[in-house]
């Protein structure tokens, strides 16, 4: 079955087309976009009109591809922004009337379990893992094996965009975890968010990232196997940097999100010190490949 399964994320859009071959994903197509669905959610609780103007032509764009490659099936699952915002029926009612698309807002739950499910899927020869998902508006901590459901799975309300926007946190700001600033405004929050997560779940396997928060963070790093010591230093750096600079630094992988890269290395950083972990592994597969994974399986 060919299948395009599109994440619809706080800042992104991520699209893959993909044929399931002998219970494997085959990617014919992958393709990130960026919207900013979220932007002003965490204060306003609602979608700006243009912000869903942006979704809408996004998903024309995936839908275009998924078509071009001619694809039996198209699923989307929407996650943070979607979730939190009082007016998403209007969202929803667009793709349908517009692109003739069901516009499925997934919980939390479901999106830290099909996170771990694409996560581990791209990464064949792990057979335990703790996952992260750090994205634009909330994380995902899932753990278990391989080819199972995850034992634990929660999302998070705490994510790129949402604190950038909460704490002001654009760089150039003071780059310090303490004291008064942005920054460790940002860390705070996340520290306690991960108060929720028992003990326990972080020695269940190592410690693998996947979204594009940990592809970022993996490109800064130089590869995929990424060292706590080499994120401090990220961010020591770039907080020294405007946008702009921060773009032309890496302009494949911060262009759209710059101006969140900041709060990005915060999160991961406070995540991989709250697990006891030096290090994380980042995986290619994410929740469009677990959403495609799914999708698959219960077709008839």
């Amino acid at each position: 079955m060919r299948i395009c399964a599109i994440d619809v994320g706080t800042n992104t859009v991520n699209s893959l087309v993909a044929d399931l071959a002998h219970g494997r994903l085959v990617v014919l197509a992958d393709d990130e976009r960026f919207a900013r669905l979220g932007q002003g959610v965490d204060r306003a609780g609602r979608l700006a009109p243009e912000a869903m103007d942006r979704v809408v032509d996004r998903l024309a764009q995936s839908l275009a591809t998924a078509r071009g490659l001619g694809v039996e099936r198209v699923v989307i699952g929407a996650t943070s922004a979607s979730r939190d915002a009082s007016n998403v029926g209007e969202l929803q009612a667009r793709v349908r009337d517009e692109l003739g698309l069901d516009y499925a807002v997934i919980t939390g739950a479901d999106e830290a379990r099909l996170s771990f499910l694409g996560a581990l899927a791209m990464l064949p020869a792990v057979p335990r893992a703790v996952v992260f998902d750090v994205g634009g508006g909330s994380t995902e901590i899932a753990s278990g094996a391989r080819g199972a459901a995850p034992a634990f799975a929660r999302s998070l309300n705490v994510g790129t965009v949402r604190l950038t926007e909460r704490h002001g946190a654009v760089p150039p700001v003071d780059p310090g975890l303490d004291g008064s600033g942005p920054l460790a405004a940002v860390a705070a929050d996340v520290r306690a968010a991960l108060a929720e997560i028992p003990p326990e779940v972080w020695v269940d396997g190592p410690l693998v990232g996947t979204g594009s928060t940990a592809k970022v963070i993996a490109h800064l790093a130089g590869g995929s196997d990424v060292p706590l010591a080499q994120i401090r230093a990220s961010r020591e750096r770039l907080a020294t940097l405007s946008p702009e600079a921060i773009t032309a630094l890496a302009p494949d992988v911060m262009t759209g999100r710059a101006d969140v890269a900041l709060s990005a290395l915060v999160i991961v950083q406070t995540i991989l010190e709250a697990s006891g972990a030096e290090r994380f592994v980042a995986s290619a597969g994410g929740l469009r490949h677990g959403l495609a994974l799914e999708a698959a399986s219960a077709a008839p």
